[in-house]
């Protein structure tokens, strides 16, 4: 990796198996050869970073400690992604970095240390840390794949781009699976502990709600708002009552549907000029739930009886939440 240099008054610390840290001159084609990992953030070369590169260029240094992942013969950057950039923009041929190697067996693994040194080091948004978290958690693997417009950055920056977040995405779906949806329910936990307490079958739910609503509403600019945490968090809810839920005993004595008709009646959500042009601004609030839900409902009940000729009769859940 590249040549040890004497650094007078200074000795080496005990060494682990799994990991030792060295002092190298660090080469241009050196750093190239070192991997970006899948959990690893975008690299944003801004000005803090061409700061660092004219720092780096004016002490042959770079500071601080690069972590490398070592994983089946190949080097990983796990922490000092846009600090080994800086190096490559400011041309030096060769610079002087303490680096951390750290032997992983899996790539999983890797990805946890990321989290570890980044959640003590930098303040991450809850998207990084369920990004670094993917590879340990199968669920937001299977979400992702089966979703391709859920992401961790660059939400709605283009047609191609992510259209919701993963982190207002899970926390909409704890909203929604609570009697009053609120964003108070999910605030409770972090967005890895919510990642980690959504089992298999609720990730197959929240897939097949998420695959009618990309169905139904698309990547559409125009509706964009409809992706927002109020109204999918009321969709997510009406969802759960109305599709997934087949218990109509007691006060349940609402209409149960099957997924092409809700298909339907989010499709209407869309078609509702009024009902969009209301939306900006709101919130998942007691301000705002209970006024959102009516207007849904009555956009569901209107598509319900529509399709049925007016043979159906439509009753759909009325939450005391809603009445107040």
């Amino acid at each position: 990796m590249g040549h040890v240099v004497s650094i007078k008054g200074a000795h080496l610390a005990p060494k682990s198996e799994q990991s030792r840290m060295d002092t190298l001159i660090v080469t241009q084609e050196l750093a190239n050869e070192w991997r970006i990992p899948p959990f690893q953030r975008p690299c944003r070369v801004n000005a803090k970073v061409m700061s660092v590169a004219e720092q780096i260029k004016a002490t042959e240094t770079i500071e601080g400690v690069i972590t490398l992942g070592l994983h089946q013969g190949n080097y990983y950057i796990v922490d000092g992604q846009h600090r080994t950039e800086a190096f490559k923009i400011s041309g030096l041929a060769e610079a002087i970095a303490d680096v951390r190697v750290i032997l992983f067996s899996r790539m999983a693994d890797m990805a946890d240390e990321f989290v570890r040194l980044n959640s003590s080091l930098v303040k991450m948004h809850p998207d990084d840390i369920l990004r670094g978290l993917e590879s340990s958690l199968p669920m937001l693997t299977q979400i992702r794949k089966s979703c391709e417009f859920v992401g961790y950055d660059q939400i709605r920056r283009g047609t191609s781009s992510p259209i919701v977040s993963m982190s207002a995405l899970l926390r909409c779906w704890v909203a929604a699976s609570y009697e009053t949806p609120a964003s108070s329910s999910a605030a409770a936990g972090g967005a890895a502990k919510i990642a980690q307490a959504i089992d298999q079958s609720s990730t197959q739910n929240l897939i097949a709600f998420l695959a009618t609503a990309h169905a139904a509403w698309g990547r559409d600019p125009e509706y964009y708002r409809l992706w927002g945490n109020l109204n999918l968090a009321l969709c997510m809810w009406l969802w759960n009552k109305l599709v997934i839920d087949k218990d109509r005993l007691g006060n349940k004595k609402y209409a149960s549907l099957n997924i092409p008709e809700f298909k339907c009646c989010l499709m209407s959500v869309s078609a509702n000029a009024e009902y969009l042009e209301w939306l900006p601004g709101r919130n998942l609030t007691d301000r705002d739930r209970a006024p959102a839900y009516m207007r849904l409902k009555k956009i569901f009940a209107s598509r319900l009886t529509q399709d049925s000729g007016g043979k159906r009769k439509i009753t759909l859940p009325q939450p005391a939440w809603a009445t107040r």
